[in-house]
């Protein structure tokens, strides 16, 4: 610094002014950076929240589903049972049948539940959808999660993917057994086709009876608590059958909100 204090004290104030003016730029633009960098961020954070709030209104969709199943559980083994007997006895003749799995009334006269597709294998309209987690993963929304819950919501979304292919399964065998409601003459093929089928739907009933504990494992691992909107959920059915009119039949159980249960003790 020696040759600074050999500088005319004119020059000693134009460097110190062009100094003083450079330090005011650098700290300008640290500053401009630090808040784009802070609006990005902020930005991120609320897209990636907008996203994960869609995604849990999505997977809720998905549980509701799980639970409506669980509710007609034994409606499914008592037609299966009922489809097996008769399927298995000595003769060609098929009488047919129109009752409803779930209704105490025909085939044709349920045709306004909106809640179930007919047939002889009455089933629900599952929401086992991903279009929210898609949306999500194309637009990297969910890029500033944390690793661990972003592995979660992976495991989450790969039950729902194979509860999916599982309804798709179902719906097939189902289509199949829908045959069943008219009176016909059954060859060997069409009986064993039809066993098959039902084999296919009976199989997919314990897929669907089985998946809720594992699925409020990964609830409880995001932090999910939806005991309030699932309660909710509830009685806003039960309203809605009572003012259409609507009577089950005895085997259809009452919902039941996974989260007022007990989880389950981690085995070993």
């Amino acid at each position: 610094m020696f040759w600074f204090t050999r500088l005319t004290a004119e020059r000693r104030r134009t460097i110190g002014h062009w100094l003083m003016e450079l330090v005011i730029v650098v700290a300008g633009v640290l500053i401009a950076l630090w808040l784009q960098q802070w609006g990005e961020q902020r930005r991120a954070a609320q897209e990636m929240k907008a996203a994960e709030d869609a995604v849990h209104d999505e997977v809720r969709a998905s549980l509701q589903s799980l639970i409506w199943r669980q509710a007609i559980s034994k409606c499914h083994i008592e037609r299966a049972e009922l489809l097996k007997s008769m399927l298995q006895k000595p003769g060609s003749h098929w009488p047919g049948l129109n009752e409803n799995a779930l209704l105490p009334v025909s085939i044709g006269d349920a045709a306004g539940v909106q809640t179930v597709i007919q047939g002889v294998w009455t089933r629900p309209h599952d929401a086992f959808t991903s279009s929210a987690w898609s949306s999500a993963l194309t637009t990297g929304a969910l890029a500033p999660m944390d690793r661990k819950r972003f592995s979660t919501l992976v495991a989450l979304y790969d039950q729902i993917e194979f509860l999916a292919a599982q309804r798709d399964r179902e719906d097939r065998a189902a289509s199949t057994l829908s045959a069943l409601t008219l009176p016909q003459e059954l060859t060997p093929e069409t009986r064993t086709r039809m066993l098959q089928a039902l084999y296919e739907v009976d199989s997919g009933r314990f897929m669907f009876a089985f998946s809720i504990p594992e699925f409020m494992d990964h609830l409880r691992a995001l932090g999910w608590n939806d005991k309030a909107a699932i309660d909710r959920t509830i009685r806003e059915d039960q309203a809605s059958i009572r003012a259409q009119g609507v009577n089950w039949r005895p085997c259809v159980a009452r919902e039941r909100n996974p989260f007022n249960e007990p989880a389950e003790l981690p085995k070993g």
